[in-house]
């Protein structure tokens, strides 16, 4: 078999496709007109906000139902095949099935839990201050501060604290996820979630037993990882490799960021064809 089928790749962005310094997907994107040609969709699943995620698809040509904001809402392109399903809301001229809980919400507990804690929430810092930890400048920070369902929080506290925080968290229906550089606070939700979702309305339209690959590099994108048929660990220069509870091989792989992702789908998906 030169080429698996029935296959859909959900991807992380930050530390997987995109280069965590520059961004850039390279080597990574000169195998999309071989996924597309082959009919393999590439879905992205990120803690990225709606106009990052519109951004990054448009530079990329994607045109797929993407994940934003660790698995706190699925949006999908009116002209997609799982347009006409249900539980599906028009938003921001897509379709959109919301997964998680508000922003406002969110800053609701973050001011209740008042200086207990010792972070920096990212749509609290100034342009310059984001910029200088995200690596991000002008606009990008703009899109990267407009957060939906969750907030990031640079944390400054020690673990007991993150775990104190945690558990208030629990109890008030949210959750913390790690991520990269902050802590995610969110919705009762996660990637997998969100993934699980698109899947199955992707084989009841098309009545496919679509096998799933997953690549991720962080804490976060652990549940998703462990649900897929081929779970992909992308090498980080920043963190270990995240434990992962699954019955399926978790590939590692030897190179960082795009390169890895390169070096993951090419090795088990497209083999010999290219």
């Amino acid at each position: 078999m030169r080429c698996m089928k029935d296959l859909i790749i959900f991807t992380d962005l930050d530390g997987s496709l995109l280069d965590d310094e520059t961004y850039r997907a390279s080597p990574a994107d000169s195998l999309f007109e071989t996924l597309n040609t082959q009919g393999i969709p590439v879905v992205f699943n990120s803690s990225k906000t709606f106009p990052e995620m519109l951004k990054i698809r448009r530079s990329m040509g994607n045109h797929q139902p993407f994940v934003v904001e660790n698995g706190s809402a699925v949006y999908v392109p009116l002209d997609h095949e799982i347009a006409g399903t249900k539980g599906l809301e028009p938003a921001h001229s897509y379709l959109r099935c919301v997964l998680g809980v508000s922003h406002q919400r969110i800053k609701d507990f973050v001011n209740s839990a008042g200086e207990a804690f010792k972070y920096t929430a990212l749509t609290q810092m100034s342009e310059a201050e984001c910029a200088s930890v995200t690596g991000l400048s002008g606009y990008d920070v703009l899109m990267a501060q407009t957060r939906e369902f969750s907030e990031p929080l640079l944390w400054r506290d020690s673990e007991a604290s993150l775990k104190k925080l945690s558990d208030m968290a629990l109890s008030e229906g949210l959750r913390l996820v790690m991520g990269g550089r902050f802590v995610h606070l969110m919705g009762d939700t996660d990637k997998n979630l969100a993934q699980r979702w698109l899947v199955n309305r992707m084989r009841l339209v098309h009545e496919k037993d679509y096998k799933i690959m997953a690549l991720g590099d962080s804490e976060n994108d652990a549940q998703m990882l462990a649900d897929a048929d081929y779970p992909v660990l992308i090498r980080s220069e920043r963190h270990g490799f995240p434990d992962i509870e699954t019955k399926s091989p978790v590939y590692r792989t030897k190179r960082t960021g795009p390169s890895g992702w390169y070096e993951a789908v090419r090795t088990i998906v497209l083999r010999e064809l290219i």
